[in-house]
């Protein structure tokens, strides 16, 4: 008897926890996930050919970012 009560006791404590866990993943962002620092540059004096530019990515939040896009002129 008393080991029914503990496992309906359990149980509903993992559901509880797993409830939390979804609503801290799904949680809505302020703001996009991925964002670019120091967008503002000026390109002058770059000459024609192979150039390498290099942008910060920063991450606000707590999901992972897929970064798709690497262009080579």
């Amino acid at each position: 008897m008393v080991s029914r009560i503990l496992s309906y006791v359990f149980f509903l404590i993992a559901v509880a926890l797993l409830g939390v866990a979804g609503y801290g993943y799904y949680q809505s962002t302020d703001g996009p996930g991925a964002a670019f620092d120091e967008t503002d540059r000026a390109f002058v004096g770059l000459k024609i050919g192979e150039n390498v530019v290099t942008f910060r990515l920063h991450n606000p939040t707590r999901h992972a970012v897929r970064v798709v896009g690497v262009s080579y002129c």
